[in-house]
């Protein structure tokens, strides 16, 4: 167990001046804390610091060489607490920043715009993965902040929501006669609740076809090539000409948040993160 920068202090004003009694009046403390404070500082040094006379106290040589050491240690504490206050203080710093690339193609512009303005000292880097991997690796200390969609709640973890969306069949605003295919990921949990209960129903001669780009598969339902299963958000960036296919088919609402644990918070650019992504939709 290391000594607290309260006991060097203590240690050194008795060193200084002999006299355990006058050196906790010079400190303002009782002398019961201050014999205390050596006692427990030699016991964490595993020495003998003081010899107790009658007159006062003598140093012992471990005693001296400690002495010749503490003032030091008080300096480089000194050293680090400020470098800490001035961390606080600071915009500045990395993080590691998770997303679904989909996700990340409606928070991530104007989010980075944001922190170009605001915080130009903050640094990120980005990782992709399905919202509950991502949300994962936030708990895990593997990332700092995630824009995940329908995360599980977590008691290590703070969720902020941003906003909403919604999953459903959608086709090319022009096309007529639409190919019997539908384009889907079929690994969102969202995709899958959907095509639970159509697919069997309303697409019974319909060709399902998987792809783990959303981006891909707006690109094939543009092209009139069949439906596509996407969330209005992705569908309709950058103006998009996609329509509802079928107003009657189910339709998965989607919540969108900010997480990150506590810690994030610590210092300023921490903080400052948290807030500008919080407001990025």
């Amino acid at each position: 167990m290391l000594a607290t920068p309260t006991e060097i202090e203590y240690f050194i004003e008795v060193y200084q001046t002999r006299h355990v009694s006058k050196s906790a009046i010079r400190l303002g403390v009782t002398q019961p804390t201050l014999t205390l404070s050596l006692q427990r500082l030699e016991e964490k040094l595993n020495v003998k610091l003081f010899h107790r006379t009658k007159q006062g106290v003598i140093a012992t040589e471990q005693g001296t060489l400690f002495y010749k050491k503490a003032h030091g240690l008080l300096e480089s504490w000194n050293d680090l607490h400020h470098d800490l206050d001035q961390s606080m203080d600071n915009i500045q710093g990395h993080f590691k920043i998770g997303c679904h690339q989909s996700v990340g193609a409606y928070t991530l512009p104007r989010f980075l715009e944001s922190l170009h303005k605001d915080a130009p000292g903050i640094d990120i880097s980005l990782v992709h993965d399905f919202s509950r991997k991502i949300t994962e690796r936030v708990v895990s200390y593997d990332l700092d902040l995630g824009f995940v969609v329908n995360p599980v709640r977590h008691p290590d973890l703070v969720l902020k929501k941003m906003g909403d969306d919604r999953v459903l069949f959608w086709r090319a605003k022009d096309t007529v006669n639409v190919p019997k295919k539908i384009f889907a990921d079929s690994s969102l949990m969202q995709i899958q609740s959907i095509l639970g209960k159509t697919h069997s129903k309303e697409f019974q001669d319909w060709q399902l076809v998987n792809s783990n780009s959303l981006e891909l598969i707006r690109t094939l339902t543009l092209a009139g090539q069949g439906v596509g299963i996407l969330p209005e958000r992705v569908a309709k960036a950058d103006g998009a000409d996609l329509v509802p296919y079928d107003a009657r088919l189910p339709i998965f609402e989607d919540k969108i948040f900010v997480a990150y644990r506590k810690d994030v918070l610590a210092n300023k650019a921490g903080r400052e993160l948290v807030r500008l992504a919080s407001f990025t939709l």
